[in-house]
């Protein structure tokens, strides 16, 4: 078909056509070009079709999503932005699920009021004798009661020592809060979801990707157990977006998936591994060069060394590697990890650092010189930088979201949804203002100009999940997978893209609403 718009935008920079000729899928010329291909439309059957709306963009990418898993299990009691009391009144209606397990999400104690605290006491209270599993908001810490311990024989499978946290009291009492490695026996014993609820589940997240105008997306974590799944979803030609897989780096049966290679199928790539460098700020488990505000420099989770062998012998195989790294210190093992990894075959395999949320400034320039893509979560500034003074010392403010001197480097955005809002418009605007939940801009110099962003929705994260020749443009070749946007892009204020929903969008066999 013919697209006719005046604003049809090419790509982040803003170039601009008002005219698409589209043909199996992809856009096949532009402009005057597209228009004398067509000629007569009305002789050769070519529909002419002209959108309503402000403009019409390329589709964004999803950078760092989780499609299934614990933060989206059914029947699970949503803690979000709650207090103390209103969390253990929210929690007094919970069913029991499998197992007589309780479970809920979301909780953050940076909503507690002061000098209070979820307590193992006060949940036995509620639940003397159902197991109940409380996770943080960032996935990387647990409340539990004694059943829980109980159920899943905690004191006999927890081995303190490096990775993990299990916090005591001043009598040296287990409080039930569990960071990172700690929180491995609950997770054993949790009652896993079957293969049919991680499908659904998968689906409709792909499906509300679809919705807010997103054509491609990083899975950030998967196990092996799951990529029959997904290959046999991609086989059946159902799944309705392009998804980049990354797979576990500690699963048991790696080996096998290694043995095989990257794969390859219908809108399904398998070619990446992740690890986690260490835990999460909120949590107190980033790994820092110097001490949080409230003592300790948080803890790595593999023992030292292991990133720097492993990721040379992954990516000498031909995998790409991904490594969550939060904290400055693990930002530098990782650096020094991919550092290891020949010059060419960084370039060609495009090592990703997840998150870059705290980075000494001597390491920023790293990323370009290195050829590592740093993967942005714009949103997560929203949520944290309200509570970063509590957790941070000044210096280690400044170097907190440090967006704009990490470039010239490669940024790839994504929302890490469902630890944060998933409306990629909503983690555009906080780029381009750095404003968090309550109003006021954080170092708001540090903050990304309209075309840096959206070039780190589209061109970044599809060079990052090796899709660039698909996605991210609409020039010749690309295909044609675009949103219809009620305000145009390059006029509007930051405030007005916040406001945005997408009011259709395309996809390779045509326009649909959605």
């Amino acid at each position: 078909m013919l697209l006719l718009h005046p604003r049809i935008y090419l790509d982040a920079t803003g170039a601009c056509t008002d005219a698409l000729l589209i043909r199996d899928g992809r856009v096949v010329a532009i402009g005057k070009e597209a228009k004398a291909a067509v000629g007569d439309s009305s002789a050769v059957g070519e529909p002419v079709h002209k959108p309503q709306g402000a403009c019409l963009f390329p589709a964004l990418g999803e950078a760092h999503i989780h499609l299934w898993g614990l933060g989206l299990r059914g029947g699970s009691v949503d803690l979000r932005g709650m207090d103390v009391d209103v969390i253990i009144e929210a929690l007094k209606d919970a069913q029991p699920q499998t197992d007589g397990w309780i479970f809920g999400t979301n909780w953050d104690e940076h909503n507690f009021s002061a000098h209070r605290d979820l307590s193992r006491e006060s949940l036995d209270e509620l639940f003397p004798d159902n197991p109940l599993c409380l996770r943080r908001v960032d996935g990387h810490a647990f409340w539990v009661n004694t059943a829980a311990l109980e159920r899943c024989q905690f004191h006999e499978n927890y081995q303190p020592g490096e990775g993990g946290l299990a916090e005591v009291d001043a009598q040296g009492q287990l409080t039930g809060k569990l960071i990172d490695l700690a929180m491995e026996p609950v997770i054993d014993a949790l009652p896993q979801p079957g293969m049919e609820e991680d499908r659904e589940v998968f689906l409709e997240t792909c499906h509300t990707l679809r919705d807010q105008g997103i054509a491609f997306c990083s899975l950030a974590f998967c196990p092996v157990d799951r990529l029959d799944m997904l290959k046999e979803l991609s086989a059946d030609k159902k799944i309705p977006l392009h998804v980049d897989v990354l797979v576990d780096g500690v699963d048991p049966d790696l080996d096998e998936v290694l043995s095989r290679g990257p794969f390859h199928g219908e809108n399904l790539r398998i070619g990446g591994v992740k690890f986690f460098a260490d835990g999460a700020m909120g949590s107190a488990g980033a790994h820092l060069l110097s001490p949080y505000r409230t003592g300790g420099r948080g803890m790595r989770i593999h023992p030292e060394g292991f990133l720097a062998r492993r990721i040379p012998e992954l990516m000498q195989k031909g995998w790409q590697v991904a490594v969550h790294a939060i904290g400055d210190a693990a930002a530098r093992e990782v650096l020094d990890a991919f550092e290891n990894v020949p010059s060419d075959l960084r370039k060609k395999l495009r090592p990703r650092l997840e998150h870059a949320q705290i980075v000494d400034p001597v390491d920023s320039p790293r990323f370009d010189e290195l050829h590592i893509i740093a993967s942005i979560q714009p949103i997560h500034l929203r949520s944290d930088a309200p509570w970063a003074a509590r957790r941070l010392h000044p210096d280690q403010l400044q170097n907190l979201f440090p967006w704009r001197s990490l470039l010239p480097a490669t940024l790839c955005a994504g929302s890490d949804y469902p630890i944060d809002d998933l409306n990629p418009w909503h983690g555009i605007s906080t780029a381009m203002t750095r404003r968090g939940s309550d109003g006021v801009a954080f170092r708001p110099e540090d903050a990304l100009n309209l075309s840096e962003i959206l070039a780190a929705y589209t061109t970044g994260a599809a060079f990052a999940a090796h899709c660039e020749d698909d996605f991210g443009t609409l020039h010749p070749g690309a295909r044609a997978e675009f949103s219809v946007l009620p305000v145009d892009l390059f006029e509007a204020t930051a405030e007005e893209i916040w406001e945005i929903e997408v009011k259709s969008r395309a996809s390779p066999t045509g326009p649909h609403r959605s």
